[in-house]
Order: structure tokens, then C-alpha cells, then sequence
């Protein structure tokens, strides 16, 4: 049957039915990406559609889904910037899919709409790449792809319809495989699309007061993972570095004015770690290393205080390998440094000053002297770690010191690095996170939200900036035991516990370790096969000794595969898949020819029956029926929707011998 007739045979209801269902699903995850007016047009249409199959006069006309398609266009425009590609180009597909529903009358309106589906469905993947959304995208895909082989059936079957579309996908995914892997890769895209997901603009900001890191305490949001290619790190050497904040006004600790100049950085080779971060969207450009840095990869940068930065903000899931030393020496101490490190306040209590003025009189000269006794002072005075410290009235370091003695790690950071400064020991405070918990089954280490920490530095005239965390001091738990085992307990104390949890905790921790397992093995081998991770495997597989021709040669093999896979497919024997009523016929006379009946290929449905019928005329009459009812649905008024349910069971009654039955 030629295409125009078939395009001349009316769709029946379940396929509309299964279309239109299957393309709403196909703009569902752009369910937070697009505006809701936009998907209220979507959802609006698809709706309409559904009504319409019951009840076909209820389809617009002409001039009203110009009308619709007007006002979609609007929406998009009117509630998307038109600089933002990504969105107004997604919310105008999606417009446009819901619209063309409405207008399908005959198959190459179909097409259309199925070509629609299919750039609306893999637009989701400019926002997110998510493993669940991959997962869900497939089987649309295959839904999407049955219902175009359907098209050119005149009788919508839907197990085989799927079954064609699975097996399309299944011959097509080796060689899918094969150009991921060996297709060489580019540093960077051809194009770059910038927008803001809107995702994972959480986590510590550059400011600092009392309370900010607090509010993140019982977050269980991931901040980053870190994969260790050797042994990891103790806790007590587990501190992830962020912003260094210089400047303090007497509420809030801020970075103040950028220091120039780079770190001078001696450490010890034998404490090297090399690692991998895989951080989470921030919408910072900050990234948390290991304390400290001394090997970054090309799009990183350390400030003179070693605080690393990006390029660009992190705006998604983004890999880096790095390298942290635990035993170094930071030697630098520049003119403009000592003064960030030694501003005070317009504002101190004269009670706070006070103590730092009778601190560093009982230790004339001993900079370590008086770091030590304030450690003292907050380990052998009741200070409580503690969530809920209260509401500061006044000065807020003096009422921490002297009154309520109740506070979070930004509490004693904060207060520790103005004594020190009131003292005249520059000193400094820094934020990131401290500890992390292990996940055995993707051996990497998860960082949180609530591990989210405060803690300072101070210049020692023979060792450098050397770290002090003065909630060590009054918590050690914190640091050994890490946030995953704090408990809050009467008054909003917090206390350590890693008592083995009960097997049903623990239950869930395994699954929690699981799916982090999968996410990040999703991330690690798909999303984030790079370049030089691609050219690491090519390493492995002898490649490198091709050198400048190893891409040529990559892409030549390729191609060889290819055309051998279509001319090998081209050679198979040409099932009819697409007429079910060519294969009822084929499966009739392979099962004649097993019996024992060879048949000319020209043979038709009478000269096969009167072949039959000599050699088995004891099966005369479930011939006849199957022959006569074939016929009819095949060459008959009824051949546009033949029932071949019908003729399959009359198959099915046919008994063949290899012997004649007389």
C-alpha cells in the first residue's frame, strides 16, 4: 500500500489515545522549568484532546488554533527572558506540541507531532541530567518510537508496535555506546548555554554572623563528594576550605577587600592526597579543597589566603582532581594581610577587651601562650555546643563570652579571632566544612550541609598561619564523630553518640549509601566523561601510540563498524513487520513447509489450499476456514482493519502431519 493511501486511512482511537498520553508524559518533567502558565496551555490541550476522541466535533477549527498558538507564543515570550534560550525555546515547543495535538486529522500530522515530542523530551536534559530523569526519558522514548512504526500499520497493535520499538532501540544502543565511548571529545562544547536551573543555590555564603551556619545544621543536602585515589585523610585532618573572611564590623565577618599576591605554600610531600570533588551546584564560585591546596587543575585559581575559586560559578554537578597536603607551612604575611588580620571593630566591649588585654599580659610575647589559654578558658568554663543559643541582646561576642556561654561553631570562631586580634596576634576566620561521611558502597565520602563549619587561622612568627578550631576546644566529638552522630538533647545540647545504630537504621543507611552509589557512578562515567577521561581509556587501550592520529583512527573504525552493521542488517531476510497480515501468511506457509509441503514462492491463497488439501484432506476443513477468512480480510471490503486475532486462533486449529491423511 502506497504511502498516500495509507495516509488516507483514518487513525483509530487507541492509538490517538496512547499518542496523546505518551507525549504528555513527554513534557511532564518540564514540570519546574518552564512557567505554569505554559504548562497550564499544555495540560489545557491535552485534555481537549482526550475529550475529542469521544467526541470529535469538540476539535478547534482553523482560526482558533491560530488563536491558541498566538497566545502560547505570547506566554513564553511574556513570562521567560528572550535572552535565556533554553527557556523560552523549551516553553515554546511545549506550547507548540499541546496545539498540534489538537490538529492531527491524518498520520504526517503525527509524524509532526512525534517530531515535536522528541526535541521536547530531550530539552529536559538542558536543566538537568539526572539519572531518574534519564530513566524515565527512555521508556517514553520507546513508547514514542513504537508509535512511530505504528504509522505504517494499517492496524494499531500495541504489543507488537512496542515490541518493534524496543527492538529498534536494543539494535541501536551498541553502536550508541560505541560513539560515547570512543567518539573523540571536545575540552569544551561548541556552544554554551547559560541559565540559571534555579537548583542548589544553597549551602555558606561569604558572610558570617552568629546563627548563619546554625541554620544549616540539620540540612541533609549534599554539598560535594571526595573521592580519595589513596588512603583518606583522619577527621581531624578532614577540614573542606571556603571563603576566608578578614573584615568584622562587630556583627558580621565579611572577606573585605581582595588580597593580592599568592600563598607561599611548603609542605611535605609524604602528605600529599590527591583526590577527586564532585561539587553540587552552589551558584558560587568557591570550591571546598582539602586544607590545603597545592595542586589545582587548570580552571581553578588560589587567592593569597588559598581560598580556591572557579572560573565560573558552579551552576551544575561539576568534577575537579585536586591535591591537599596535611602537614605545610604558610609563610605569608605581607603589610596588607597583618592589617585585614589585625582589624578591629569600630565598636568593642570593654568587657572583651578587657580579657584579651589580661590573657596577653600573663603571657608576654607567647602568641601560642594565649591562643592556648583562651582553648582553656572555652574547655574548663561551662561553654555548651549547642543549637540553640538564644538571642544575643547588645554585643553579641560579649553576651557569648560572659553571659550565656551557649553557641555554635560561628559563636566560638567569631569571638576566638577578636580575642586574638584584641590580643595583637592576626588572625583570621574560615568557612567550609569538617568531616564527612564514608559511603563504602561508591568509596567516596559524602559531604553535607550540616557539616557546614567556622573555624580560624592565626599568624605564630616561627610556624605561619597555623589552623585553631576553638570548637574543638569545648566539642571534640564534633570533629572525631562528625554531625551524622550528633543528637540534640534537653536544652538543645548537642551530644555525640556512635553507639552501632539498630539493624533497621542501618537498613536505610545501605539503601541511602546505594542510590548514592548509583547517582554518582551516573555522574562519574556518563555526565562527566570528559576529555581526559576519554583519553586516560584510550591511554589503557594502547591508543596513545598513535599519537595525533589516534582521533583519525578512532572515528575510521567507527565507521567501518557502522556500514558493516547497516549492511549486515540490509542482507537480513525481510520479515514484513509492519503488515501483520503478511506475517499470518508467512507463519501459514512455514508451517506447510515443516509439515512437508514445499510451495512455489508465486503460489497464492487458492493454489496453496488446493496444494494442502491433496496432501491432508482430513484437515479440509480448518483450511478452508482459514483460507476463505484470509482472503476475505486481506483482498475484502474489511482488509482497512483486519482481525487478526481471529485468523491467528483459525492457525492454531490447523493439525499438519509429515505423512498423508487420506
Amino acid at each position: 500500500m502506497s504511502d498516500c493511501a495509507l495516509d488516507r486511512i483514518p487513525l483509530d482511537r487507541p492509538y490517538l489515545l496512547m499518542l496523546t498520553l505518551t507525549l504528555g508524559a513527554a513534557g511532564l518533567p518540564h514540570w519546574g522549568n518552564i512557567h505554569p502558565f505554559v504548562l497550564g496551555l499544555f495540560g489545557t490541550t491535552l485534555l481537549w484532546r482526550l475529550v475529542a476522541l469521544y467526541r470529535p466535533a469538540l476539535l478547534p477549527g482553523r482560526w482558533l488554533l491560530a488563536l491558541l498558538a498566538i497566545l502560547g507564543l505570547l506566554l513564553a515570550l511574556a513570562y521567560t527572558s528572550v535572552r535565556d534560550g533554553a527557556h523560552v525555546g523549551s516553553a515554546v515547543l511545549v506550547a507548540m506540541l499541546g496545539l498540534k495535538l489538537l490538529e492531527i486529522h491524518r498520520r504526517r500530522d503525527v509524524e509532526v507531532a512525534l517530531l515535536l515530542g522528541y526535541f521536547v523530551l530531550f530539552t529536559q536534559f538542558l536543566f538537568r541530567q539526572d539519572l531518574w530523569l534519564a530513566a524515565y526519558v527512555l521508556p517514553v522514548l520507546a513508547l514514542m518510537v513504537a508509535l512511530q512504526l505504528a504509522l505504517g500499520r494499517i492496524r494499531f497493535e500495541p504489543v507488537e508496535a512496542l515490541r518493534g520499538g524496543l527492538r529498534l532501540l536494543l539494535v541501536a544502543a551498541p553502536l550508541a555506546v560505541a560513539l560515547f565511548v570512543f567518539f573523540p571529545r571536545l575540552d569544551s562544547p561548541l556552544w554554551s548555554i547559560q541559565h540559571d536551573t534555579g537548583q542548589g543555590i544553597t549551602g555558606i555564603s561569604d558572610h558570617l554572623y552568629m546563627g548563619a551556619i546554625g541554620e544549616l545544621a540539620e540540612s541533609e543536602e549534599i554539598a560535594f563528594r571526595a573521592r580519595f585515589l589513596g588512603e583518606a585523610p583522619t577527621p581531624a585532618r578532614r577540614y573542606w576550605r571556603g571563603p576566608v573572611l578578614w573584615r568584622f564590623d562587630g556583627l558580621i565577618w565579611s572577606p573585605g577587600k581582595p588580597i593580592p599576591g599568592e600563598a607561599e605554600v611548603q609542605f611535605d610531600p609524604e602528605t600529599l592526597l590527591d583526590y577527586e570533588l564532585t561539587m553540587e551546584p552552589s551558584g558560587q564560585r568557591w570550591i571546598y579543597a582539602l586544607d590545603v591546596p597545592v595542586q589545582l587543575p587548570a580552571d581553578l585559581r588560589a587567592s593569597a589566603d588559598l581560598q580556591v575559586r572557579a572560573d565560573q560559578p558552579v551552576r551544575s554537578r561539576s568534577l575537579y582532581r585536586l591535591g591537599s597536603a596535611w602537614r605545610y607551612q604558610v609563610m605569608t604575611l605581607a603589610p596588607d594581610q597583618r592589617t585585614a588580620a589585625l582589624q578591629i571593630p569600630p565598636q568593642v566591649s570593654d568587657k572583651v577587651r578587657t580579657l584579651a588585654q589580661t590573657l596577653r599580659a600573663a603571657h608576654p610575647g607567647d602568641d601560642a601562650g594565649v591562643v592556648q589559654a583562651v582553648l582553656k578558658r572555652f574547655h574548663e568554663q561551662p561553654f555548651v555546643y549547642t543549637l540553640s543559643p538564644g538571642v544575643a541582646p547588645g554585643d553579641p561576642v560579649e553576651h557569648f563570652l560572659f553571659e550565656s556561654r551557649r553557641g555554635f561553631c560561628e559563636h566560638y570562631a567569631s569571638s576566638f579571632a577578636l580575642l586574638m586580634r584584641l590580643a595583637g596576634i592576626p588572625s583570621r576566620v574560615v568557612i567550609g566544612y569538617q568531616g564527612g561521611e564514608y559511603n563504602p558502597m561508591g568509596d567516596h565520602w559524602i559531604v553535607r550541609q550540616s557539616d557546614a563549619h567556622a573555624w580560624n587561622e592565626v599568624w605564630l612568627p616561627d610556624k605561619g598561619w597555623i589552623r585553631v578550631d576553638p570548637t574543638a576546644a569545648v566539642a571534640p566529638e564534633r570533629i572525631e564523630l562528625g554531625m551524622e552522630n550528633a543528637r540534640r538533647i534537653a536544652d538543645g545540647r548537642m551530644v555525640f553518640d556512635a553507639t552501632p545504630p539498630s539493624w533497621f537504621s542501618k537498613a536505610l543507611r545501605q539503601g541511602r549509601w546505594l542510590l548514592d552509589a548509583v547517582d554518582q557512578g551516573w555522574y562519574r562515567w556518563v555526565l562527566g566523561f570528559s576529555a581526559q577521561r576519554q583519553q586516560s581509556l584510550w591511554d589503557r587501550l594502547g591508543l596513545e601510540r598513535l599519537g595525533e592520529f589516534a582521533a583519525a583512527a578512532v572515528i575510521t573504525l567507527l565507521g567501518v563498524i557502522a556500514a558493516l552493521v547497516l549492511w549486515l542488517v540490509s542482507r537480513l531476510p525481510d520479515r514484513a513487520d509492519s503488515d501483520p497480515m503478511q506475517q499470518i501468511w508467512g507463519r501459514y506457509r512455514r508451517r506447510l513447509q515443516r509439515a512437508g509441503l514445499e510451495l512455489p514462492p508465486w503460489y497464492g491463497p487458492r493454489d496453496a489450499l488446493k496444494a494442502a488439501l491433496a496432501r491432508w484432506p482430513g484437515q479440509a476443513r480448518p483450511l478452508r476456514t482459514f483460507t476463505r477468512r484470509y482472503i476475505a480480510q486481506r483482498y475484502g471490503p474489511g482488509s482497512a482493519n483486519p482481525d487478526t486475532r481471529a485468523l491467528r486462533r483459525l492457525l492454531r486449529q490447523i493439525r499438519l502431519s509429515r505423512r498423508n491423511r487420506r
